[in-house]
């Protein structure tokens, strides 16, 4: 390796090292931020070094929870992941895993790159990272404020896609007729996933769907059911596109209530049956993107199935902690179609649920709020005991929740998030479970006061 590149390697260990003894972070962005300032190549230099090559996830909802389900995997097949596992998901995060993953001569502890990436950013990361094999999971509408139209977004995804090398493989929702679009006439092998059953099921698309519209000729697309936001089985009446068939399918659902799904998923050369330890229809399909990524890359079948029984949670998605006798289950949302999956995943089980809503404005948020109005709160209605409101938007969350009509006697308004926690905390029984629902920056408060607690460890270190 070049001295110079030495130089910004060793420059950007000890900016991590001094952000995460001043508490001030984990080293997850700026180190690689300083580094690709000071050395523009240097990305597409670190992954040379990475003998099995790299991988891409991105999509709007579930990127960290599909690729911490991957790493799981590689790692019980030997094959040691570089891994932004803190969900830093910018060109500044994959630099800064490679920095974290590496020693000062340059040389990466892991033999592949597992790169969790943003949507808009997906375009400059497949160039720097020439990856093998890429995964889109979902496209919905996020941060109005930040992205533009889903289509344009789609078309420059497959733009960059086409730019791969031929031997590299894409891995595609079916049941998003948006992502399954990429994947229509690409020279490369296309892998879909999708789930194969109508057992949870819907004839009515729900308010947050939004590819409605056929990708090739415009017409509006009919469904035979949907499963999840504008997932499902669909079809076009005007040009006959429809959904493509899945090479990697869930063809029986059992939902356990909070604990989980139990599953029978069907692969090329044979089915099998497991329990996946996350809740949600969602959480199907990160587990089947994961899948068929661990087969792409020719891991046997026994192994996938202990990396998805053995997972745990990233942080803040689906995460429980314990604090004093109390359970907290911390389920991240972000956007429509991801809030109305979790609002889905509280109406399960039986009893009210004691919930925290905590809502910030912040840009990794999105400054654009409005979006809770597109969210399907009425869905719990009678399901739920007291309610606290917070975050920067507290009131705002409020008004939403008010006009839901979910119990405007039993709704307290607490901005600051580490006594909202505390009050929530106050009302659940030893024993019982607080349900605490946050946007992403609140979900890092939330933690960070957690952590002041004892009760978690920084992410950084999870």
């Amino acid at each position: 390796m070049r001295t110079g590149n030495r130089l910004v390697l060793a420059l950007g260990k000890g900016i991590g090292f001094t952000s995460r003894f001043l508490k001030a972070g984990g080293g997850s962005t700026l180190p690689g931020r300083t580094a690709r300032r000071m050395s523009p190549s240097f990305v597409p230099n670190m992954v040379k070094e990475l003998p099995l090559g790299s991988v891409l996830v991105t999509g709007t909802n579930g990127k960290t929870t599909t690729a911490t389900l991957l790493a799981s995997i590689l790692d019980r097949a030997g094959m040691t992941p570089v891994h932004n596992r803190t969900g830093a998901n910018l060109l500044a995060g994959i630099a800064s895993a490679l920095i974290r993953e590496s020693d000062l001569g340059g040389h990466l502890a892991g033999r592949m790159g597992l790169f969790e990436v943003d949507e808009a950013a997906f375009p400059a990361a497949v160039e720097e990272t020439s990856p093998r094999l890429v995964v889109v999971n979902n496209l919905f509408r996020d941060q109005l404020d930040r992205y533009g139209e889903l289509d344009t977004l789609a078309s420059r995804m497959k733009e960059a896609v086409r730019t791969l090398d031929p031997q590299s493989v894409v891995v595609l929702n079916a049941d998003d007729p948006l992502v399954a679009s990429i994947g229509r006439d690409l020279p490369h092998e296309v892998i879909y996933y999708g789930i194969d059953t109508d057992r949870y099921g819907s004839e009515s698309m729900q308010h947050a769907a939004d590819s409605k519209h056929c990708a090739e000729c415009g017409s509006r697309l009919t469904y035979e059911y949907y499963l999840f936001g504008h997932m499902g089985r669909y079809s076009c009446p005007s040009c006959g596109t429809s959904r493509p068939g899945s090479q990697v399918s869930a063809v029986e659902l059992e939902m356990v209530e909070l604990e989980g799904t139990r599953c029978t998923v069907k692969y090329p050369g044979g089915e099998v049956t497991l329990f996946i330890p996350l809740p949600g229809l969602y959480n199907v399909y990160n587990v089947l993107a994961a899948m068929s990524c661990a087969l792409a890359l020719g891991v046997d079948i026994e192994t996938v199935k202990e990396g998805i029984e053995g997972f745990k949670a990233a942080f803040g998605r689906v995460e429980r902690v314990e604090a004093d006798g109390r359970n907290i289950l911390m389920i991240l949302a972000k956007n429509p179609a991801g809030f109305n999956e979790v609002i889905r995943t509280l109406t399960g089980g039986t009893g009210r649920k004691n919930v925290v809503l905590a809502l910030n404005d912040n840009i990794a948020d999105g400054r654009d709020v409005s979006w809770i109005w597109d969210v399907d709160f009425e869905m719990l209605r009678d399901r739920l005991g007291r309610v606290v409101c917070s975050g920067i938007r507290a009131a705002d969350m409020a008004l939403r929740v008010k006009y839901a009509e979910l119990g405007e006697d039993s709704l307290t308004v607490e901005p600051n998030l580490e006594k909202a926690l505390q009050e929530g905390l106050a009302m659940v029984e030893q024993g019982e479970t607080l349900f605490v629902v946050p946007t992403y920056t609140a979900m890092l408060t939330l933690r960070g006061s957690m952590v002041k607690k004892g009760l978690v460890a920084p992410y950084w270190e999870g």
